[in-house]
């Protein structure tokens, strides 16, 4: 069980960091997405805004001018007439908002094709767009407009910012919500290993007593003026003696087993002749009730490495139920037959049958069907839960196919062996 947990916690764990490293991927992606569309915005703003630049030959001449009358490799705003540079920004803001792009902005006119270099010592923080116009000094070189965006970054972070945070909000609460889960697991287990701990305790206390009213009926028995009423009460109170006993180790055989702990004793046994013996210790009580009980052995192999001792029990829980889950007379087969390596024994009887609901609870623990109102049968709850666990101890399978009304059929699946060992 501490396995399983652990193996669950890390894959949780695992789950819950590749969920983070997906997020960040697709939010960087989604920056990326971002980036592109903004830059492809841009440059058809800048192109828009150098065609419309391009048709106001006053406009041009006068750029035009001032670069050959200056000799000016590179024009800012402080370089040109006022007037003249805000009509060039006012196109150029135009077409940007056309775009929908509502940033500051930086350009400067230049004869070179890439941005002037005092212009651009933090090229690296924000990419410059450059577009060719139409303008052309007397020595023959064209005019470029280089435009950039220093608030480009956080303006891409603000278009996807809202995501960003729907985004760390969800993790954070899909984080939130394991870590309470867990914490309710936790406590949920503490009380299952305190509930199984009292019911330990419970029944090494009845072990106490018990012994002492064995020793005590023991010598009642032993006595020669003990009368016949007195004896005949001794023999039922040794009978009853006997059947808490057997309740008591049962619950302790349940709890080795939860903790693993169950001392198992392989063999090579001969699983028919086993079963057969169980099936012999029923017959009294199936004839009572005026009903059948067959074994039908179709298998060539019968030899399994086993424990007997187990085997048997579970053995007697699946007939044990046959019988108690039967109306009236209870008919109950039993057969045998070799498939792939291994021995499969079907239990199958004339039941009340099961629903579909209780098949995926059927092997668990305290688990019990409804009965409704054919018999009051006694029972923990934990005969089927054993019968899948010793069947688990011994590498095989068990498994059950039932509908209402219909009766059920248990199947249990071993691993056969060719020969004794040794």
């Amino acid at each position: 069980m501490k396995i399983k947990t652990g193996s669950l916690l890390i894959a949780v764990i695992l789950f819950l960091i590749s969920l983070i490293v997906i997020q960040f991927v697709w939010i960087m992606r989604t920056a990326k997405y971002q980036e592109k569309q903004f830059e492809f915005a841009v440059v058809v703003a800048l192109n828009k805004a150098v065609g419309e630049l391009n048709e106001r030959n006053d406009i041009c001449s006068q750029v035009i001018d001032c670069f050959d009358d200056k000799g000016y490799a590179c024009c800012n705003q402080q370089d040109l007439r006022k007037d003249l540079w805000l009509f060039i920004d006012s196109i150029i803001q135009a077409e940007l908002s056309y775009g929908k792009i509502c940033l500051e902005y930086e350009f400067q006119l230049a004869t070179q094709p890439h941005p002037h270099p005092i212009e651009v010592e933090d090229e690296g923080s924000h990419k410059c767009f450059t577009t060719k116009s139409s303008m052309q000094t007397t020595a023959g070189k064209h005019i470029w407009i280089h435009m950039s965006f220093p608030g480009r970054s956080k303006f891409i972070l603000a278009q996807i910012g809202w995501l960003f945070i729907v985004s760390i909000v969800l993790i954070l609460l899909t984080i939130g919500s394991f870590i309470l889960i867990y914490r309710y697991f936790k406590q949920e287990q503490l009380l299952a290993r305190d509930t199984r701990n009292f019911i330990n305790n419970l029944t090494h206390e009845f072990k106490t007593p018990l012994a002492s009213i064995r020793l005590a009926n023991s010598r009642i028995m032993k006595t020669e003026e003990c009368v016949d009423v007195t004896k005949a009460y001794t023999k039922i109170i040794k009978q009853e003696n006997n059947k808490l006993d057997e309740h008591i180790n049962y619950l302790l055989d349940i709890s080795r087993l939860q903790k693993g702990k169950m001392p198992m004793n392989f063999e090579v046994l001969d699983v028919h002749e086993l079963l057969v013996k169980q099936t012999d210790s029923f017959s009294l009580q199936i004839e009572d009730r005026k009903g059948s009980l067959l074994v039908n052995n179709e298998a060539n192999k019968t030899l399994i490495n086993g424990d007997c001792f187990h085997l048997a029990n579970a053995f007697n829980n699946l007939l044990d139920n046959a019988c108690k889950y039967t109306k009236d007379k209870p008919e109950i087969m039993v057969t045998m037959l070799n498939k792939n390596g291994s021995i499969i024994i079907a239990f199958s009887d004339n039941g009340i049958g099961i629903e579909k609901r209780d098949k995926k609870t059927i092997f668990q623990e305290f688990s019990r069907v409804d009965t409704g109102n054919i018999h009051n049968v006694k029972g923990f709850g934990l005969g089927l839960s054993y019968v899948g666990q010793i069947v688990k101890l011994h590498k095989g399978a068990v498994w059950l196919e039932s509908n209402l009304g219909e009766g059920s059929t248990f199947f249990i699946q071993l691993p056969t062996v060719d020969k004794p060992l040794g």
